[in-house]
């Protein structure tokens, strides 16, 4: 099992050090341990909580929302129904915005088009 310094989780997570120790601060990121001189090390298992923290915010979940899925998380599977619901629900957001930014491109597209038609008969 892999062992990550601070460093080597930032450099692989694209995160920077301060934003995982914001991470673990907010425990977002369970259990780090430290070393008698309180350097951090991270597992395979925190590199995996990382990035899937990661991808809900990349996705714009809140840290609020995160926080309560990851207490449901410690309590254990019989909450599993509940972060599956908080998944769900964000998924329905993702979507929604997917379908927004789809429709936004649409009109760019459209626009670039217009751009290129009156460009190509200037003289």
């Amino acid at each position: 099992m892999s062992v990550y310094k601070v460093a080597n989780m930032a450099d692989i997570t694209g995160l920077t050090p301060h934003t995982l120790r914001y991470y673990e601060k907010e425990l977002l990121l369970l259990d780090v341990p430290r070393d008698s001189s309180g350097h951090r090390y991270y597992s395979e298992d925190h590199l995996a909580a990382v990035k899937f923290i990661s991808a809900l915010r990349a996705t714009n979940m809140s840290i609020g929302t995160i926080k309560e899925y990851i207490s449901l998380y410690r309590q254990g599977s019989n909450t599993s129904p509940a972060r599956m619901s908080i998944l769900k629900d964000h998924e329905h957001l993702v979507m929604k915005h997917l379908e927004d930014v789809k429709s936004s491109l649409k009109m760019i597209r459209k626009k670039i088009q217009r751009y290129e038609a009156s460009l190509r008969v200037m003289p």
